[in-house]
């Protein structure tokens, strides 16, 4: 039997953005939505700098959900990282925290600066398919700085 806890990369955060997703009426997941699409449906509520940004950065920023909770709406980014419920660190003994490149650091970090709400959604996969998601805003994350990805340095496909 195979375990989906065990697996690592990007098939299991794909898993974890769609479980993610199910919690979020109005998320939506970049990979999976059209980016001229989005654009022709929703640009009529952006400004021009969040539409430059959104364009520029869309295959980085894992989900994107209008607050209209808060005035004026804010426009809400979501980096979603999936890891396992109480995932042991052998030299300290804490749960696993999340790990951003530089690069996705400073996307999210300019983004801020743009008027964009950045949260960053952890979904724990527990037990038997169960699964809880703690949402957490990117400024007060606990995170520590991974390596470069080949994606991050310039390389071509």
């Amino acid at each position: 039997m195979y375990n989906l806890k065990k697996g690592k990369g990007t098939y299991k955060g794909i898993i974890g953005e769609c479980l993610f997703k199910l919690t979020r009426r109005y998320l939506i997941i970049t990979k999976f939505f059209n980016k001229s699409k989005y654009f022709f449906l929703f640009g009529s509520k952006l400004s021009e700098n969040e539409k430059e940004f959104l364009s520029k950065n869309w295959f980085s920023i894992d989900g994107i959900e209008f607050d209209y909770s808060k005035y004026p709406r804010k426009v809400v980014l979501f980096e979603i990282k999936t890891l396992n419920d109480c995932y042991i660190n052998s030299l300290k003994g804490i749960n696993r925290i999340p790990k951003f490149t530089s690069a996705t650091y400073e996307m999210y970090t300019e983004a801020m600066t743009k008027g964009f709400d950045v949260k960053v959604a952890i979904v724990w996969l527990k037990d038997n398919w169960q699964y809880d998601v703690e949402i957490v805003d990117f400024d007060k994350c606990k995170y520590l700085i991974d390596k470069p990805k080949l994606y991050d340095k310039g390389a071509t496909f």
